[in-house]
Parts: C-alpha cells; structure tokens; sequence
C-alpha cells in the first residue's frame, strides 16, 4: 500500500503534465487534426485497438479508442511485416504532415504492439447512412448487388468493386496483389453481402471519391445464392422514350426476350426484339447464347446515351418468336458517315441492322480475335467472323468479298463517375458461313509473288556468280597445282639427264684412269720380285687405296644414274638404292619417315650411308639379311643397319692405314649433322650400326 501511493501520485502528475502540453492522445483529437482543422506537425502519442490493420506496401491503418475512429500511416512498419492483426492494441507516435496529394495525414514514426484489445461485431448498415458519413471508420455489413469488379488501371494491386445498394452506388477497393484472377468476376450480378471500414481517405488507392469501403480481403464479400428463377423474376425493361431522362440509379435487375441477331467478344451478343428494338447484352459468364436463338435476358440495365443496355446478363431459352431479321441492305461509306440530319459523323441509326458490304481482303484471319480487315471503297471495315471463321479461314488476302452481317457501333457504358461515351468505331458481324461469299480471287501473279520469284531468281544469279567464282578459284589453284607438278617433273628430268651426263663423263675420263693406275700397281706388285718390302708396302696400301676411291666413285656415279632420290618414299628409296648391292639377299627396311622430311643433301648422305654399311655387311661380314630401320625424333633422325653376318671387334677394327676407309668416310659424314655413330659387334653375333644425326626443318 504504501508503494501503491506514490505510484499513483506520480502517474497524476504525468496525466497533468501530458494534459498541458500539445500532444495528442486520443484517436479523436487525431481525427480532428487531420481532417476537421488539419494541422501539419502535431505530434500524437496514442493507444488504440486496431480495427484494419496495414499490409506490405500499403501501410494504412484505422484504430479505435473509446473516442472515435481515425486512419494514419504506418511509416514505421516493415514492408514485410510483422503488421498489427485486427484486434491488437497498439501504442503509437508521430506526427501530421502534409501527403503528396496535398491533403493532411498522419504518419506514424513508432508503432509497438502493447496487448490485445476487443472488437465490436460489424453493425448492419444501409446505404444511406455510409453515403452520409455516420459510420466512418467503423466496421459494417451492408446488402447490394455486385454491379462491377475491376482492377485499379494505374496500381494493379488494388481491386475496386461497384456495389449498387438501393439508389446508392458505392465503390470499395480491396487489395489484391496477386497476378492470378481473383474470380470475384463470377458475383457480378449476385447480391452479396459486403464487410467493409467506410472512409473518406484512400488507404493507398488511387480514387478521388468522397466515401470508399475498404474491405480486408475476398473472403468479406459473399454471395446470396439465388435460384435462377429468382433472377428472372424482377420488371421488363421498359422501352426508352426519352434517354436523357434515365436515370441508372433508379434500375436493378431487368429482363427483356428477343432474338439473337449477332454474338460479338468479350462474352456480348445484340438482341432484337418483337418490336424491332436492339439491346446490346454481356454476359456474366462464357456461357452465351449462339445466334438465331431466342432468349430472356436478365441483367444490369446501363446505358450508352444512345440506347438501354443490360450487363452482367444470365439467358435462359424463350418461347416467345420474333420476326427474322429483313434481308440485308447495301450501303456505302457515305451511308455510315453520314448523320440522319445530313451532317458528317457515324450514323448510329444503322447498329443493330443487317448490311450488305463489298470489298477487298486486305489481311488474313487473325486466330486470336477471329477478325480480318475489308478495303471497303478506301475505307477500312473490320469484319468480325466468330461464327464464320471456318469460311473466313480459307478467303485469301486481296479477293475480293461480299459481307452480309449485323453492324455493330462500338460504344461503352456510361458511369456516374466516368465522362460521357463516345463512339469509338464500328464493325459487321458475319452471323454465319454463308454471310462471307467470295466474288472473285486474287489474281495468282500477286505483287507478293511477284517479289518472291525475283527474289527467287536473285538468289539462284547469286548462287550461280558463288559457283563460277568458285569454279573459278578451284581452276586456278589446280592449274597451279599441274604448273607446279609439271615444272617438279622437268626439273627431275634435267637432273637425271644432268647426272646421267655426269655419271658417264666420270666413267670416260676418271673411272677408266682409276682402272688403268690400278692395273699398273697390280702388274708392278707382281711382276717384280726385288722390290723392297717398304716399298712393297707402300704399292699395296696405294692399291688398296686406289680400288676404295674406284668403288666410291662407282657408287658416285650409280646415284647420278639412280633414281632412288626421285622416290616420294624413303623406304622405296632405300630399296632402289640397295638394289645393286644387295643383290639376291634379304632386305628389311621399315623407314617411317616421309622423303620430303629431308632436303637433297641429307637423303643423299643417308642413302650413301646404308649402303656402304650393307656392302659391309655382305663383303666382309659374309650375311645373308640386312635389315634398315628409321624413325624421327622431333629434329633428330635415328636410323639403324644390323646384319646376320660373321661380326668383328670394333675396338681392333682395320682403319684407313690397313686400307679401310668405309667407317672411316661414314663417321666423317655422321659429324658433318652433327651427329653419332654407336657400333655393337662382335665375331660371330652379326653387327648393328646404330647412327643418330640432326635434321634440319
């Protein structure tokens, strides 16, 4: 108790504190600042029970106290929330400031969720009394029946919805973010109940109306199902004498009968009756009667300042007969464009009537919208084929047509809150297959066809200039390619001939020199017998000598007579270049190197090189295969000679002063490429000369 007291005491104190300072701290002293004597930069700090809370992006929120009701913006709130429920109470701070419409609202800088507070159930209200603002911000159910659903053509997250309760219209805005239908469609022309929040203020909506009903979501609006005989139980359209004097607040749900003369988008159909008057009806659902069927209608009377109209229709089948329409009258464009009071303009008086149009097919048919365009005399008619569109499908662009169908002026409905409707075109309905005849078919030599086959013929020219240049450049590159082979075959022949002229003038002068120095050593060595034993010496080394340069100078001039170096193939060309010496023996040869790997030079310094390692191999080593084998390696030419014959020591092999001067002559050439000589032999194994030499690019 004794803590109790100065509690109390001091909470007085702050209440005559907060009392003299300009705060405020009820919702009704909120609503006065804001919309009674709008003031900008009032501070309020209040608690209050939330009756609609805000919502990501669209943060208003209407609370209650014990004082009234109010709106203010939650500019604290996250956009993804936690948003305060319905019910919550809140404790929150700001102040007023001025929107960007120019008018005074509050904005919250704080919003904390303080406990949980109670709801009043929605009162039942009428029309009147939310067109007369005495249930402001309070929650309220009210009857009517659902005239319109339409989303918000500037903010698509909104939905409005026109309730027509009594006389009264009122428009309510939900929102409703969501990219999917929100089926809210299928109540239009229902009567339903509505939960709803009336205000004056948008609550992020675009309307500029006085009083809006804000509903929380789809599930505040539901439908009183009516039996379909219900709907038909309401007045007849009455004929329109005077249309300036109709007044849509006066009209539910009428009826009329008549005759469907042409059915046209968007779920419409023209209606003639008994008496010859015309009704432009659209129907609530797809379900829509066909054409030539009679029909009751029941739906929303509105009106085009031309004529009574009904929307949000249901049909269901007539007993009631109607004279067929007349037959169809032809008329020009002069006729449409042209008042009843001879004066430039649409003539209204023609919607509803069948005609009678002549023209060109200016497209083909559109699948979406089942329409095609008619060069009608210079002016452009759109012919809506619907219910013709399997003969409309096969009239080609450019023939030249007869459209007999309903003229329909393309007018929208008037609304209290919407400016007066205009005309906004006019097109026929072809009711039937046979309202489309075609008279004559285009002509096959068509501009279009025109410039396909010049086009045609262009491309065939452009591909016949590529084929000749073509022809052209392969001519070129194979008369060069004949040039070139026929100049390497001259060349060929010149260097045989050349080496041919050698080879036997070496054999004339030389060759013949060589065997006549070399028959008088022998004849010398022989013959006489007081020669000296140096001397001797000397004469037989001269001879030995003497037949080495007699056998390379043979073998000179069997490569210039030889064609070995002509062969594309190292393998051919090793075999031709053996061929004399080898004889009989068997030769292998696996030499995987192409011959244009290796300049003149080099092919010829190998070749010399095989062969004087398998006359060796057969003159003193005595073998019967001689056996050639070669590869690359990168710039490196690895190529072996092994035979089967007798062998020798290669370290006590006979050199140049014994007169042996085949190794001798290899080594020296093996070292000219920079290359090395390795030999494994011994007496009685055979021999193997295994040579390595860098090749030149």
């Amino acid at each position: 108790m004794t803590l109790r007291l100065p509690a109390l005491l001091l909470a007085a104190c702050l209440a005559s504190a907060a009392n003299a300072d300009d705060v405020i701290r009820t919702v009704a002293d909120l609503y006065r600042a804001v919309y009674t004597d709008p003031k900008t930069n009032d501070t309020f700090d209040i608690t209050a029970t939330v009756v609609m809370p805000g919502r990501p992006k669209h943060p208003g929120t209407i609370v209650r106290d014990a004082t009234g009701a109010a709106h203010f913006y939650d500019d604290a709130a996250p956009e993804s929330g936690p948003f305060p429920a319905a019910g919550d109470v809140i404790h929150v701070t700001g102040k007023t400031g001025v929107h960007a419409f120019g008018s005074v609202f509050a904005y919250s800088t704080k919003t904390e969720i303080v406990g949980r507070g109670h709801l009043d159930p929605p009162i039942v209200a009428s029309a009147e009394q939310i067109a007369n603002g005495e249930l402001e911000f309070r929650a309220v159910k009210i009857n009517g029946i659902l005239r319109d659903v339409f989303r918000d053509e500037i903010d698509l997250s909104w939905v409005y919805v026109i309730l027509q309760s009594g006389r009264h219209s009122l428009y309510g805005a939900l929102p409703f973010p969501q990219k999917r239908a929100h089926g809210l469609e299928n109540l239009i022309g229902t009567e339903v109940t509505l939960t709803c929040i009336p205000g004056h203020v948008s609550n992020g909506t675009r309307r500029m109306i006085k009083t809006i009903l804000h509903i929380n979501g789809p599930e505040d609006i539901v439908a009183k199902q009516a039996e379909s005989s219900e709907l038909f139980d309401v007045p007849t359209l009455e004929r329109e004498d005077d249309i300036s004097d109709v007044r849509l607040d006066r009209f539910a749900r009428r009826r009329i009968a008549g005759r469907v003369i042409a059915t046209i988008s968007d779920n419409r159909a023209i209606l003639q009756t008994a008496e010859g008057r015309i009704v432009r009806v659209k129907f609530a659902s797809p379900d829509t009667p066909s054409y030539g069927t009679n029909v009751e209608v029941s739906g929303f009377a509105t009106t085009d300042l031309y004529r009574i109209n009904l929307s949000c229709a249901v049909w269901r089948d007539s007993l009631e007969k109607t004279p067929r329409e007349p037959a169809p009258v032809p008329i020009t464009p002069e006729d449409l464009f042209t008042t009843h009071n001879g004066m430039p303009g649409l003539n209204e008086t023609y919607h509803g009537k069948v005609v009678e149009v002549r023209g060109k097919v200016l497209d083909s048919l559109s699948e979406k919208d089942k329409t095609f365009n008619l060069d009608w005399s210079g002016t452009t008619v759109r012919i809506d084929a619907h219910e013709a569109a399997d003969a409309a499908r096969h009239v080609e662009q450019g023939s030249v047509v007869e459209v007999r169908g309903v003229c329909v002026m393309e007018v929208p409905d008037w609304y209290p809150n919407a400016p007066f409707p205009h005309i906004e075109g006019f097109y026929i309905v072809a009711r039937t297959p046979e309202d489309i005849v075609v008279l004559k078919r285009p002509p096959w030599w068509t501009p279009g066809r025109l410039a396909a086959v010049i086009g045609s013929l262009l491309a065939i020219l452009a591909a016949v200039l590529a084929w000749n240049r073509s022809l052209r450049a392969l001519a070129e590159k194979r008369g060069k390619a004949l040039a070139k082979e026929e100049i390497e075959r001259l060349a060929s022949e010149l260097k045989a001939a050349e080496r041919t002229r050698l080879s036997v003038e070496l054999h004339d002068s030389i060759a013949q020199n060589l065997s006549g120095v070399s028959m008088e050593l022998d004849t010398a060595l022989n013959g006489e017998e007081n020669i000296p034993d140096s001397a001797a010496q000397h004469l037989s080394r001269a001879s030995k000598t003497l037949d080495s340069c007699r056998v390379e100078l043979r073998n000179c001039i069997w490569d210039l007579r030889s064609r070995a170096l002509d062969e594309p193939d190292m393998d051919r060309a090793i075999k031709v270049a053996l061929g004399p010496t080898v004889g009989k023996k068997k030769l292998l040869v696996r030499f995987n190197v192409p011959r244009s790997r290796f300049s003149e030079n080099t092919a010829r310094t190998i070749l010399n090189i095989v062969r004087e390692l398998a006359s060796n191999a057969i003159r003193h080593g005595h073998a019967g295969e001689i056996r050639v084998a070669g590869s690359l390696d990168g710039d490196t030419l690895r190529f072996s000679v092994s035979d089967d014959g007798t062998g020798f020591d290669p370290e006590n092999r006979p050199g140049v002063l014994e007169g042996h001067f085949g190794l001798q002559g290899i080594e020296e050439r093996v070292s000219f490429f920079n290359g090395d000589m390795k030999i494994k032999s011994s007496p009685g194994e055979g021999t193997k000369v295994s040579i390595a030499i860098e090749v030149m690019p």
